[in-house]
């Protein structure tokens, strides 16, 4: 583990996982996941926890501890992992960036280029329907709102490299982290 790591508490077992991650995203703002059949992103609204399956049962999975394979739930500040270890018992690592100046801040474009029409856009606050141009991919439920004029602009993930040194003086990317969603520029440099 290293020292922008650390394990802290896990769920027991996949019927704590729910209430595990609600606890952990209410001092975040997103929730991503990943499970056996398919994506699922979140927030907090209030006391109750949203998710992308909520928006749109057809796009999304239901969050699930029996189905889900790794979450991450993160905020500019921190990113709580949680994770299968190898003996298949479930573990968690809390990443943090000790120092801003040893960050390299990546921002990637996600899929979803496009505003889905404004009828099937969520009634819940908070959160965007995207398209993708090319046929066979599904919509994308996204917690983020804002404007978004698709000629111009896109969603964002982002994503901090924390660098480290070898004895030797040499950098390296010792972790990556989520940091966050925004709506920028398709052609933004960064």
């Amino acid at each position: 583990m290293s020292k922008f790591a650390k394990e802290i508490a896990a769920p027991k077992d996949g019927d704590q996982v729910i209430s595990w991650i609600t606890e952990h995203l209410k001092k975040h703002e997103y929730l991503l996941a990943f499970a056996d059949d398919g994506v699922i992103w979140g927030k907090m609204d209030g006391e109750k926890l949203i998710t992308s399956q909520d928006i749109d049962e057809k796009v999304s999975p239901q969050l699930r501890g029996k189905t889900l394979q790794q979450a991450f739930i993160f905020n500019g500040d921190e990113e709580i992992r949680l994770f299968h270890g190898e003996m298949n018992e479930w573990q968690a690592r809390q990443v943090i960036d000790l120092d801003p100046d040893q960050v390299i801040k990546e921002s990637q474009i996600l899929w979803g280029d496009k505003l889905d029409e404004q009828e099937k856009q969520p009634k819940q606050p908070g959160f965007m329907r995207l398209l993708a141009e090319r046929k066979g991919i599904p919509p994308q439920i996204l917690p983020i709102s804002g404007n978004f004029d698709a000629a111009k602009n896109c969603v964002r993930l982002e994503v901090h490299h924390i660098v480290d040194y070898t004895e030797d003086g040499e950098a390296y990317i010792a972790i990556s982290r989520l940091a966050g969603l925004s709506i920028g520029k398709k052609s933004e440099e960064v």
